[in-house]
């Protein structure tokens, strides 16, 4: 391992550190290191500023219209204001609410915060494992990442808010290791895994990953494991139970049923099958296909000292003399790449972070399958130890190779991490939209919603067919169904009928807001367009969104 310039802040009898058997320097932090982390957090600006006035995704809405709701007290969570989540997103677009403001902007202001805060521990943990310029490269590359329009990074997303204590999680049980398991540490890392967690249900995976640390790192060093893991419980306790027990006042089963039970047995990896888990995997390959190829070349570079290895045990075993000979062509050109990289930080025994690194990478693979979807913007779960992993990838390979080549390496990731911020040569914000969305209406909702407060009172349900909650935030207008999204539709089996009755109800909605999308059902939604045909008229189209209204009530007659 390499060793820091910087005076050790740990005495020569502590334990052994994370990153080995003997304690390293822990580096102290220069005006240099501040002026780049304020360096960071700028480009993490810069890189999001295009995309502040994008419009309001459908999470962002159904988040903030529960979240006003739930203040003005015109409804209460996990009931009429319905949304399969803990409470901590609430809470935090609350704050967002009396701090930044209501609006787009200020909750993507917010996300921003957030990447900066987490691009520090990515910073302060690549720090504490490896020396310059990996922590510098592994900042920088993580607020690229996170912003990136392919992953919907500008937005504000549970995962964009989650990924701050889940990486200052890993940063505090360092420090518990580094301090023979000081509480003082042990139960912060639990705190910090309790919030992830209430942010979103997939945060939960950074508890196994501070078990199995502690459990593996305390008995190397000969030490109980239980009592350090039981304080990490008691944190993650901190949080739950005050979750628990307002949930409980809220109304026990509507609380389970939302934040547990439904996503167990409705909409989570184990309802969807074989066949929908591969559709979903190839969209997001897709969307994140030139930075997979540059991560395995990059990989092989820098590993192909094994490469090498394998190809001389395969030679061996191959009696054809022509591919033989093709083999040894292969190992040539390889080997004149360059020097082959003198250590391998990744395989180093006893390294405490690079196991952490590959725990909190699998944990994040794991909470992106949770949900079944594999949605791209889950891809930001595991952007931070992504970012340290591949930034110590990057630099092994550059120094590992000639000149020019190691400059063709260092090009080839900034271009491969720039590109999908290509869409900012559209110019306008509708364009880019039209690009980035493939919802229709999306460019739209906000004149929609102006139209709707033009043309309704307060509190008059409308229904949007069948998805962009952000209408309803946006217009102030409550939904004629609790449910705002066509996943929940399409994963409710009663969702249907109980739509069908609402429009056939005397309560009808005054308006129906077609998104121009077929809809989560079987038959494309034709009996429901059906049914508004019968009970709903065209009243007006807004850049090709039609709006219905309800017509008079006429009961049947006796």
């Amino acid at each position: 391992m390499h060793e820091d310039d910087a005076t050790s802040d740990l005495p020569v009898t502590s334990p052994p550190s994370p990153t080995g058997s003997t304690p390293r320097p822990a580096p102290s932090i220069s005006r240099r290191d501040i002026a780049w982390l304020g360096l960071v957090c700028l480009v993490a600006l810069l890189v999001r500023l295009p995309f502040l006035t994008m419009p309001m995704i459908a999470d962002e809405g159904g988040y903030a219209y529960a979240t006003r709701g739930w203040l003005n007290g015109t409804g209460q969570l996990y009931d009429d204001l319905w949304i399969s989540r803990p409470q901590g997103i609430f809470y935090l677009y609350a704050v967002i609410f009396e701090t930044l403001g209501t609006d787009v902007v200020a909750l993507r202001l917010a996300a921003w915060i957030s990447a900066c805060g987490t691009a520090i521990a990515v910073w302060t943990i690549a720090r504490r494992w490896q020396p310059q310029p990996v922590p510098a490269i592994a900042s920088l590359l993580f607020v690229v990442v996170t912003g990136s329009p392919s992953l919907e990074g500008y937005t504000a997303n549970a995962e964009m808010f989650m990924m701050l204590p889940s990486a200052w999680c890993i940063w505090t049980l360092i420090k518990a290791a580094e301090t023979e398991w000081s509480a003082h540490w042990l139960f912060p890392t639990g705190v910090l895994i309790g919030i992830a967690t209430m942010l979103k249900p997939s945060g939960i995976v950074m508890l196994p990953v501070g078990l199995i640390a502690t459990f593996a790192f305390t008995r190397s060093e000969g030490r109980d494991w239980r009592i350090p893991a039981a304080w990490i419980l008691a944190g993650v306790a901190m949080i739950g139970i005050p979750a628990l027990i307002h949930g409980w006042l809220l109304g026990w089963s509507d609380f389970i049923y939302a934040t547990v039970t439904y996503r167990l047995t409705m909409q989570s990896s184990a309802t969807v099958g074989v066949s929908h888990h591969l559709a979903a995997i190839g969209r997001l390959i897709l969307r994140i296909l030139p930075m997979l190829i540059l991560i395995i070349c990059v990989t092989l570079i820098a590993h192909r000292r094994d490469i090498l290895r394998v190809l001389s045990m395969a030679m061996r075993a191959i009696p054809v003399h022509p591919v033989r000979e093709a083999a040894r062509k292969i190992q040539y050109m390889i080997r004149h790449m360059g020097e082959p990289p003198a250590e391998r930080h990744l395989a180093v025994p006893g390294d405490r972070i690079g196991m952490l690194l590959r725990l909190w990478v699998l944990a994040s693979i794991f909470g992106i399958a949770m949900g079944g979807d594999w949605w791209a913007h889950y891809a930001i779960q595991i952007a931070a130890p992504f970012s340290i992993w591949f930034a110590e990838i990057v630099r092994a390979a550059a120094a590992s190779v000639r000149r020019w080549l190691s400059r063709v390496i260092a090009a080839a990731t900034v271009v491969v991490v720039l590109v999908p911020y290509w869409v900012i040569v559209l110019g306008s914000t509708e364009a880019m939209s039209n690009r980035l969305f493939s919802h229709p209406g999306y460019q739209a909702q906000d004149e929609i919603a102006a139209w709707l407060r033009e043309n309704s009172e307060p509190g008059t349900p409308i229904f949007v067919a069948f998805d962009q909650a952000a209408i309803y935030y946006l217009a102030d207008r409550p939904p004629a169904y609790r449910h705002l999204y066509d996943q929940e539709l399409r994963a409710l089996p009663g969702s249907y009928s109980d739509i069908i009755s609402i429009i056939r109800s005397p309560e009808r909605p005054l308006y129906i807001v077609s998104t121009r999308q077929p809809g989560p059902y079987p038959d494309a939604s034709r009996t429901f367009w059906q049914e508004v045909g019968q009970y709903y008229e065209l009243e007006t189209m807004i850049d090709g969104i039609p709006i219905y209204r309800a017509r008079e009530y006429n009961p049947p007659a006796l």
